[in-house]
């Protein structure tokens, strides 16, 4: 415990990130890959729709390829993406499946 309080001390939070993102030509970018990865058999109906999440998250939601977008924006598109999946009924059954058999369904 006084290792910790010791490190604390003098810990600097770092400076909040901002970055450029593709915004919505990315993220149908993305989707396109993942459409063709669902004909090809690669992915499952469901992949397909954790992968849309995902590909919104990643090109930045609706934002403009020319602003930067703050990493507080990044994680809240994040948060409602994950909030979002757990309403499925797919994902609680591969969440339940993981903590059951250790193995990932792919449903």
């Amino acid at each position: 415990k006084a290792r910790a309080l010791a490190m604390a001390e003098n810990y600097v939070p770092p400076e909040p990130r901002e970055m450029h993102l593709p915004g919505p030509s990315g993220e149908a970018a993305m989707t396109l890959v993942l459409n063709d990865f669902h004909r090809a058999g690669k992915a499952t109906a469901h992949d397909v729709t954790v992968g849309k999440k995902l590909a919104h998250v990643l090109a930045g939601g609706k934002t403009d390829p020319t602003e930067t977008l703050a990493e507080d924006k990044i994680l809240n598109l994040e948060r409602n993406a994950i909030v979002s999946l757990l309403r499925t009924s797919p994902t609680l059954d591969r969440i339940e499946h993981m903590l059951e058999t250790g193995k990932p369904l792919r449903n």
